[in-house]
C-alpha cells in the first residue's frame, strides 16, 4: 500500500520546476525560474526520447509551451514597466507630473 502512495506522491523534478516558475510571485525571479524549468524539461525530453510514451512527450511539449507563454508575458510586463518608468521620468523633467 505504501508503494502506491509513494507513486501517487511522486512528481518529476521537471514538473516541480515548471510549477515553481508558474507560481513565482517575485517578478525578478521569474525569468531564472523559467530558464531552469525549461532546461529541465529539455533534459527530460532528451533523456526519454526513445523510451517515453507519447503521452509523456505531449506533456513535456505542453510544459515547454506554457513556459514560453509565461516568458512572453514577463517580457511584455517588463517592457510596459520600463515604458511607464521612462514616461514618469519625462513628466518629472517637464514638470507635468
Amino acid at each position: 500500500m505504501s508503494t502506491i502512495a509513494n507513486n501517487v506522491a511522486y512528481v518529476p523534478q521537471w514538473k516541480q520546476l515548471c510549477i515553481a516558475a508558474l507560481a513565482e510571485l517575485n517578478p525578478a525571479k521569474v525569468p531564472e525560474r523559467i530558464a531552469v524549468a525549461r532546461s529541465a524539461v529539455l533534459d527530460q525530453i532528451e533523456d526519454d526520447l526513445s523510451k517515453s510514451s507519447s503521452k509523456e512527450q505531449s506533456t513535456l511539449r505542453n510544459a515547454l509551451e506554457a513556459l514560453d507563454v509565461l516568458r512572453k508575458i514577463v517580457q511584455r510586463k517588463v517592457a510596459q514597466s520600463e515604458t511607464l518608468q521612462r514616461e514618469i521620468g519625462e513628466d518629472r523633467k517637464t514638470g507635468t507630473c
